[in-house]
């Protein structure tokens, strides 16, 4: 029997589809050997366009269906074949669970509508969808539950596009050069996340190396989130990995220059506008969002950010603030201890159900 996952950019991909896939590897259930898996990756706005070649590294799927073939597929027939849905168009991709006559199956963070006509609907919190088997974040699985240390090592995130290295690097760098004016002895590990073209990524580090080179700056490919462990900080784009930081119970200054909009990428067509519009509709979503960091979204305040076109001088006090009121950052540390706690694998409860709800009653 068949499994096609369908699921596209970095978020789903590291966040959700990764500890699903980690959890077969590690455990390696009996009836696993008689599945054989699949990913098809959709059409989707918030895609690195490197989602393919990651996920490649894994050597897990029998193959992987590009975002140019996803219509295709439904002009042929699939027998034998369970769909998961991790991301992208509910609708859709229920629709091609139909046209294959496939089991359908999900897990969602939130309520939709079309997922009452899935066959079996996996949840990370309690839906409206009374049918919807609850199992937790699969974010958190396989996270160790306190990578944070009180020392002077901060952690640095530039995202997991490659064309928003370009401003985001820079920043990086020159906020670094200058905190170390005040606090000689921090160090920093620069993390670049799998889904960053690694070519494009070596000429934008050539082209800033009067930035970096004499900083106490360490650079890292990040092929896991278990990697990062013993920092005080980290100083990141909003985006999945806060969710799995906080979960660490590292304190994070959260922050997303606004100066270059079209780095920001928006949902729906609203993707498609540039300047003035493009800037009314950020605008727009802060409006209506105070805040962008996923835990802060869940506790709100919880974690500080500086989000839009602030002054670089502005940015550079309130880390400078941070570094001398120490106990500001062990504060957000104790608040992450006592909020973001979990002792179970959602993956494997996951798992575990489709054997006993799906698998089973298939065959």
């Amino acid at each position: 029997m068949k499994i096609y996952f369908i699921a596209n950019g970095p978020g789903e991909i590291a966040g959700w589809l990764y500890p699903l896939v980690q959890w077969i590897r590690e455990y390696e259930p009996f009836w696993s050997k008689n599945l054989s898996y699949y990913l098809i990756l959709n059409p989707c706005q918030f895609a690195s366009g490197e989602e393919e070649r990651v996920v490649r590294t894994w050597e897990f799927f029998e193959d992987i269906i590009l975002p140019n073939e996803y219509w295709k597929l439904f002009k042929v027939k699939e027998n034998n074949t369970i769909i998961f849905h991790i991301g992208g168009d509910l609708f859709f991709n229920l629709a091609l669970a139909k046209r294959w006559k496939s089991k359908s199956l999900a897990y969602l963070e939130k309520d939709f509508y079309w997922e009452r006509f899935y066959n079996r609907i996996y949840a990370s919190e309690v839906l409206k969808y009374k049918k919807a088997v609850v199992v937790g974040d699969l974010r958190f699985d396989f996270l160790p539950n306190n990578g944070f240390s009180n020392n002077n090592r901060i952690a640095l995130f530039p995202g997991s596009r490659t064309y928003g290295l370009r401003f985001y690097l820079p920043f990086y760098f020159m906020l670094a050069r200058e905190i170390l004016k005040d606090f000689s002895d921090l160090n920093f590990t620069l993390f670049f996340s799998p889904f960053l073209n690694p070519s494009e990524r070596e000429k934008i580090l050539e082209k800033l190396q009067p930035l970096w080179k004499d900083l106490p700056m360490e650079f890292r490919d990040l092929k896991d989130m278990r990697e990062v462990n013993g920092y005080f900080l980290a100083i990141t784009l909003p985006g999945t990995n806060t969710l799995q930081l906080a979960y660490m119970k590292i304190p994070m200054l959260v922050i997303l220059p606004l100066h270059r909009p079209e780095y920001l990428p928006l949902e729906g067509i609203g993707n498609l506008f540039k300047g003035i519009i493009r800037d009314f509709i950020i605008k727009a979503y802060l409006n209506r969002n105070p805040y962008l960091a996923l835990p802060n979204k869940l506790y709100p305040g919880i974690l500080p950010e500086v989000v839009g076109k602030f002054l670089f001088k502005d940015m550079l006090e309130f880390l400078r603030r941070l570094i001398v009121e120490r106990e500001i950052i062990l504060n957000i540390h104790n608040e992450l201890r006592e909020k973001f706690n979990k002792n179970y694998l959602s993956s494997e409860l996951i798992w575990k159900d489709f054997y006993h709800e799906v698998l089973e009653k298939a065959i």
